[in-house]
């Protein structure tokens, strides 16, 4: 295994069958024989692996940048991406903040990169929306909050993601499409909640 390169093995402690990946590689194990099967990882020292729990990359997610001797508790492991270690990944979750149950409303943000990413509003697993190279170039993505009890979009805009290379982070470039009613924060480098405020 080499810098740019990952090592799952089915066993924990980087035992029983190897396999190797190398950066840009884009897996989905399911259907398939190695689907939830990996146990623990060795990342090379360029190399990150971004990993869900489902197929549609939803579940729990988890970042490895260094070794690993058990991933038990993602829950199975299906769907990974392996990037080079000074790529982020862009992932943002749903509080609501009108007094709904949890559940009643959904995030949805539409990126080139990823595609779709729903996320429900009480859930505090983040959802992937982008993946940015350092200095590379900036994410656009669309959001759309939807009331899941009449099926009504209560909230609807856009969002520009950029490189920080000061912080070495994700900042928003342009906040100016983002509904009022639709509050956000950064949690740490890479992540964001939206705060609904209102419906």
């Amino acid at each position: 295994m080499n810098e740019q390169e990952v090592t799952f093995y089915t066993r924990p402690d980087y035992t029983g069958d190897a396999h190797t990946y190398a950066v840009g590689a884009n897996e989905n194990l399911h259907p398939g024989e190695l689907n939830d099967r990996f146990r623990s990882l060795r990342v090379g020292r360029k190399a990150k692996v971004l990993a869900w729990q489902h197929a549609n990359q939803t579940g729990k997610y988890r970042e490895w940048e260094v070794d690993q001797r058990d991933i038990s508790d993602i829950g199975g492991l299906t769907r990974f991406k392996v990037v080079e270690s000074t790529t982020l990944p862009i992932a943002v979750r749903l509080q609501d903040l009108t007094g709904a149950p949890a559940g009643r409303y959904s995030l949805k943000v539409s990126s080139f990169d990823v595609g779709d990413t729903v996320v429900r509003s009480g859930d505090q697993e983040y959802g992937l929306v982008g993946v940015m190279p350092e200095d590379g170039p900036p994410v656009t993505t669309a959001i759309y909050v939807r009331d899941e009890h009449s099926g009504a979009y209560v909230a609807v805009g856009a969002l520009y993601f950029t490189w920080n290379s000061a912080a070495r982070s994700i900042d928003v470039a342009d906040a100016s499409n983002v509904p009022e009613n639709l509050a956000y924060s950064r949690d740490g480098r890479n992540l964001f909640t939206f705060e609904l405020t209102e419906a």
